[in-house]
């Protein structure tokens, strides 16, 4: 017999839960299960039957969920309490995970046909690490839940358990989250009610003996160092990548953010194949996240600038941080996450260094760390890199980063690894030397895009500080309904990126009861996006219409004309552009209005009636576009940055289309950090787009080795232009007509870059190998749209099952609801 089955007790208080028989007339239970100062049933396995309790203690908060009731009677004879052997209180200090764990109560999934009550025996391993914010022990089940309606949790009434591991009492079962696909019960610690001195009191007025609780596994001081350091770093990243900053503003109220769990979106992963040989995949590519990712440890993650690949590796440092991985990522738990955006190489010209990475990181309490702390932690493989941003460092420190990584990786070779890029930037085999499987993230279904909707809107409304603009809940619904009406429209909210500007530029169209139409491509979005706080949407409204709107002038102890602030963000965009920064100090920004604009700042001077001292007049202009412009800020670490890169390329085209950069542009289009600006200074340009196309097609015809490239982004930028010469977009689709179709599923995710302009290319099935016929199916499911759709149908009756199968699930995507963690 289970040595704990005899003190395993039914409770009938508030609700039916359970408990443990700590002595003869004493029960331990969830403080949720009784009412305080109440009373309840109780009945145990071998008892004298039901016995009625008071509540002797009682504790509900934010940190205990528990309760002490002592019986008016004994609830076992005395001679079956006096083989009880000695109860042992632990705590659980390291934070490994802990297996062959219990806890064994009465669930509502045990009770028979008749409603009678039976226990059930929880087994699985307790995660110290999940939950750790909240303070509770996670217990996830080694086997499936029992199969009950889906309103009811299948371990509802085990509540008020004992949870034990290594035969001590370890925690109380609180909770039993339902998100988790009933897999885990949350449980108190009972060192938080052994600490409680109400409790010990109760306890011992009612014959029970003081609780002591002791280490199950026991640290030695540098251990318990280690321990310590680590949960406050764990907590540390919980917190810090736990909400998102997304694109658009509320009047007055700053950035927009999201919590990371409203905004987190389970989105679709296709692995990407060899250049030869049958696709790796049975023909359906896509599969959500945690699908995607079981068993892997080393993750290149691929996709298009916008489309989630920084979210999904917050999500991944915030729920390795907790604990909370889904079980699909197990390969992924109990390690330490260190998220590294590599856009920081850019002015430091040099790759992470081991030794100092978290003072590099900007960890606050990195000086605290015990001496080689780090090290010892990826010596016992419990690192988790999260190396984000290959595409957005320098083309020539690319291979510096390169073998940063892969010396890192010989030296702890248990290390996990998950790194972002575009695909342009990095090839999908750049790191399979090292074991690296390379993932494309797939673009938003319609369906996804619909829920990505709902949850903006929702968490706009749920925001106190917005509470004086709120839509209404017709307001998602209506969106919804125009992107539906415009293929255009759909295809670009298709990228979370812009999504969201769609929703935030829908939002303030609503507030204002102004009906503009909604932008048709994506540099007509990104032009709106700058007008977030007034009426219309033109990008120079954005930067003075406001202030006069409300008579705001001087507030800064200047006043800017339009012209001179324009000035401004241009300089500094193309200086970040052209030295690849991605933030600069203050100083740097003081030192590039005063030479990029001295003109102007004299002249300003004169006007204002101030003449002198340039620095301070640039200082007030830098600090006019922090506070009133909406464009600049500064980061936590004090240097100036743009509200996001898409602004700083904005402004950057704009400064080398006025300038006339274009062969600075056409000699840096290989790069990918270029792709945005070489895209919006096409749009830029009124009549010289034709020559900065043709341009960039020839410079691909000189190259082969960046051929693929320059000519797939020729096209992809006929969208951005106001008008094209018939001959050019001729002889730009010409080229792009030659790299169709794609060989294989890797060439395929490339080819996706140069969207729906690549769509009226793709051949039909005649004359196609069966692995072509994949990866056109491929580059249409991850471009999207109706006309995608039309593509998918000339392959519904293909010979190969594996490409019906993929047009299958191609068509799912837009039909079938989201999938969300």
């Amino acid at each position: 017999m289970n040595p704990h089955r005899s003190r395993v007790v039914a409770v009938f208080g508030e609700q039916q839960g359970s408990g443990y028989l700590l002595g003869p007339r004493l029960v331990l239970t969830a403080g949720h299960v009784v009412r305080a100062y109440g009373f309840a049933d109780v009945i145990v396995y071998g008892g004298v039957g039901k016995v009625h309790c008071k509540v002797a203690w009682r504790r509900k908060d934010a940190d205990c969920d528990a309760a002490l009731l002592a019986a008016s009677a004994d609830i076992v004879p005395l001679d079956v309490a006096a083989e009880f052997a000695p109860l042992s209180w632990g705590e659980l200090i390291r934070l490994d995970t802990q297996e062959n764990c219990q806890a064994i109560g009465f669930p509502l999934a045990q009770r028979d046909e008749q409603g009678n009550l039976d226990s059930e025996q929880l087994t699985g391993r307790v995660k110290p690490g999940s939950a750790i914010l909240v303070g509770r022990y996670v217990l996830e089940s080694s086997g499936p839940p029992p199969q009950i309606p889906a309103s009811t949790s299948p371990w509802a009434g085990m509540s008020g358990a004992g949870l034990f591991c290594q035969g001590a009492l370890i925690g109380v079962v609180a909770t039993a989250p339902t998100h988790w696909s009933h897999g885990r019960v949350e449980a108190v610690p009972v060192r938080v009610i052994a600490d409680d001195l109400t409790f010990q009191r109760a306890l011992a007025r009612h014959g029970g003996t003081e609780v002591t609780v002791t280490a199950v596994d026991e640290l030695s001081d540098p251990e318990r160092a280690d321990r310590d350091f680590e949960v406050g770093y764990r907590r540390y990243v919980a917190n810090r990548f736990g909400k998102i900053e997304t694109l658009g503003h509320a009047p007055d109220r700053g950035r927009i953010i999201w919590p990371l769990d409203t905004a987190f979106l389970a989105l679709e992963l296709a692995a990407t194949t060899h250049h030869h040989g049958r696709p790796a995949t049975d023909g359906a590519p896509g599969k959500r996240i945690h699908a995607a990712l079981e068993g892997h440890t080393r993750i290149l993650l691929q996709g298009a600038a916008g489309c989630g690949k920084t979210t999904l590796m917050q999500w991944l440092a915030v729920r390795s941080s907790q604990g909370d991985l889904p079980r699909e990522l197990d390969a992924l738990q109990g390690r330490v996450p260190f998220v590294i955006p590599l856009r920081t190489l850019t002015s430091s010209q040099h790759a992470p260094r081991l030794e100092h990475l978290l003072e590099e990181l900007d960890y606050p309490a990195a000086g605290s760390q015990p001496h080689q702390w780090l090290p010892r932690l990826l010596e016992q493989g419990r690192g988790l890199l999260l190396v984000d941003g290959i595409d957005e460092v320098h083309h020539d420190l690319r291979p510096r980063v390169r073998s940063w990584l892969e010396g890192l990786i010989d030296l702890y070779p248990t290390t996990a690894v998950v790194v972002t890029s575009r695909p342009s930037a990095v090839p999908y085999d750049w790191l399979a030397g090292y074991g690296f499987s390379a993932f494309s993230v797939l673009p938003m279904s319609p369906a996804d895009v619909d829920t990505f909707i709902d949850r903006w809107f929702t968490a706009w409304q749920e925001n106190d500080h917005w509470s004086a603009w709120r839509p209404s809940h017709s307001a998602a619904i209506a969106l919804r309904s125009a992107l539906g009406a415009h293929r255009s429209l759909m295809e670009m909210a298709a990228s979370p990126r812009l999504c969201a500007l769609i929703c935030a530029l829908w939002l303030l169209q609503q507030h204002f009861d102004a009906q503009p139409p909604l932008p048709l491509d994506p540099l007509q979005l990104h032009r709106a996006t700058f007008d977030m706080t007034a009426r219309r949407t033109a990008i120079e409204l954005r930067l003075r219409s406001r202030d006069v709107q409300r008579g705001l002038r001087n507030t800064e102890g200047v006043e800017l004309d339009l012209k001179l602030q324009l000035d401004v963000l241009q300089a500094l965009a193309i200086w970040m552009l052209f030295n690849g920064a991605a933030e600069l100090t203050k100083d740097r920004v003081v030192q590039i209005i005063k030479q990029d604009c001295q003109a102007q700042l004299i002249e300003l001077a004169a006007r204002q009636g101030s003449p002198g001292n340039l620095s301070l007049l640039a200082e007030q202009v830098l600090r006019h576009l922090l506070v009133r412009a909406g464009t600049l800020y500064m980061t936590t670490a004090g240097s100036i940055a743009f509200e996001h890169s898409t602004f700083r390329d904005y402004f950057a085209a704009k400064a080398i289309v006025d300038r006339g950069h274009f062969g600075f542009l056409v000699n840096h289009a290989h790069d990918p950090q270029y792709t945005d600006v070489v895209h919006m200074a096409v749009g830029h340009c009124r009549t010289d787009a034709d020559q900065l196309l043709l341009g960039l097609a020839e410079r691909g015809d000189r190259e082969p080795e960046h051929r693929t490239w320059l000519h797939l982004l020729t096209t992809a930028s006929l969208q951005y232009a106001e008008q094209v010469d018939p001959a050019i977009r001729a002889q730009v689709l010409r080229r792009t007509k030659a790299l169709i179709p794609p060989p294989d599923d890797a060439a395929a995710d490339v080819l996706a870059e140069a969207g729906s302009a690549v769509l009226d290319l793709l051949p039909g099935p005649d004359g196609l190998t069966a692995t072509e016929a994949q990866a056109v199916v491929l580059t249409a499911c991850k471009i999207g749209g109706p006309t995608a759709a039309a593509v998918l149908e000339r392959f519904e009756t293909h010979p190969d099952p594996a490409v019906r199968k993929r047009v299958r699930w191609g068509h799912s995507r837009i039909t079938s609801s989201s999938t969300l963690l």
